[in-house]
């Protein structure tokens, strides 16, 4: 039958959408807010501004790791390192490749030239030369401060070729130093003067990346390792590692030391890193170095 009187039908129920054209309509507006939290962790994870000791954030980390690209880290040695560094850099050239240079080839253009590399080294160990000019401290400043990474050596860099009457790192490096020759012994600045620390190497900073399964070093309690050590005193930046002397005295000396900028970092060693293949590898990593 139909309705009297020529009405028309009653009009369907209206049920609204499907739950699922609901959820896909949410998954779609969030999809960019995703992407933008991604983009964002990956560029702080670059640059240092977060670094992936916390669980969460080195979980992360490791499953975004192989999404960074193939590209090897670039790495530039400024001075001459030891060979137990080349020997290190050398076992990882699948994940960094490096090149040395002196201070001398670096004084045209040196910002544009540190710009071309991820990781700085400054290690003048085995060389009698320590100066660094102004111009290329004031270009490793801004190297750092980009975002670069920046690893320190020794008494590297305590001499400007300019002048004689300035030692140290400040007025060279200005504030991005985590450490000072600020002592002075017989009338001679304490990072002028090596000192053989026949001890152990011990973790200061329980929970930083650079020390990860590392207690001390050597781990063999029968055992001590002799390190050449400067008595430099630490400034603005936090102690990783500290050397501690066998002798009566127990005296202690700044082993590794960070400072963290903005977006870059400066880790000072005060012996040869080679030495100590596991630290020198986990500095490597944490700084950047492409898994």
């Amino acid at each position: 039958m139909y309705p009297e009187g020529g009405a028309e039908p009653a009009p369907a129920a209206d049920y609204g959408e499907p739950m699922s054209a609901k959820i896909g309509a949410h998954l779609e507006g969030l999809i960019p807010i995703i992407l933008i939290i991604v983009i964002g962790l990956l560029l702080a994870l670059k640059f240092g501004v977060i670094d992936n000791r916390t669980p969460i954030i080195g979980q992360f980390a490791d499953v975004l790791g192989p999404l960074g690209g193939g590209e090897k880290t670039k790495i530039l040695i400024v001075g001459s390192t030891s060979q137990e560094v080349i020997d290190i850099l050398n076992d990882h050239r699948d994940r960094l490749e490096y090149i040395t240079r002196t201070t001398d080839s670096l004084e045209r253009n040196p910002v544009d030239q540190l710009a071309n590399y991820d990781i700085l080294i400054l290690d003048q160990s085995e060389q009698s030369n320590k100066e660094v000019s102004k111009k290329l401290g004031e270009a490793i400043q801004r190297f750092v401060k980009n975002g670069g990474k920046f690893i320190l050596v020794g008494d590297s860099g305590i001499r400007r070729p300019d002048t004689f009457d300035v030692i140290g790192w400040r007025n060279t490096f200005g504030d991005i130093v985590p450490v000072e020759c600020d002592r002075v012994v017989n009338n001679q600045p304490t990072c002028t003067n090596p000192i053989l620390v026949n001890g152990k190497l011990y973790r200061q900073d329980e929970r930083h990346r650079v020390m990860q399964g590392i207690d001390l070093f050597p781990a063999d309690p029968f055992r001590n390792a002799t390190f050449r050590v400067f008595d430099v005193s630490q400034i603005g930046g936090k102690e990783i590692a500290y050397i501690q002397s066998a002798g009566i005295d127990k005296k202690t000396y700044p082993a590794v030391v960070e400072k963290n900028l903005v977006i870059g970092k400066v880790i000072y060693f005060n012996y040869n890193p080679g030495i100590t293949r596991g630290i020198f590898e986990s500095t490597l990593n944490y700084l950047g170095v492409n898994q």
